[in-house]
């Protein structure tokens, strides 16, 4: 059953449908942000520590605001090293220049081996 997100903005609606796509969730954000939320609505299935070949892992981080966290590359790292796949925003939704944590999210994949397979979608080359 897919995890319902609480509505925090007028980006919920495609952050849903990630969410709908994914079995794990991997953000970090300060306690009024999406990030968050969405964590809190991922309970057990968020920044779990543990993932495998066959995970789908929606991340989510924070923009450009005060008081913002950076997001947790130790725990994508552990997804990258289990071979998990990842979604994230697209790259219209990056380029936004409030979304410099999905920016840092795309680099860091990048620098992992991963690629954006089709939009959204990142797997390993």
């Amino acid at each position: 059953m897919p995890v319902v997100l609480p509505v925090t903005g007028p980006y919920t609606a495609k952050d849903q449908r990630k969410a709908n796509a994914a079995n794990k969730f991997i953000g970090r954000g300060s306690a009024r942000s999406s990030t968050n939320a969405y964590a809190i609505a991922f309970g057990a299935a968020a920044n779990c520590g543990e993932y495998t070949c066959d995970d789908v892992v929606f991340v989510s981080a924070e923009g450009a605001r005060n008081g913002r966290l950076d997001p947790d590359f130790d725990e994508l790292k552990r997804a990258c090293d289990a071979n998990a796949r990842f979604i994230t925003d697209d790259a219209a939704n990056r380029s936004r220049a409030y979304n410099i944590g999905e920016r840092q999210v795309s680099e860091f994949l990048r620098s992992q081996g991963y690629r954006e397979s089709r939009p959204c979608i990142w797997s390993k080359k």
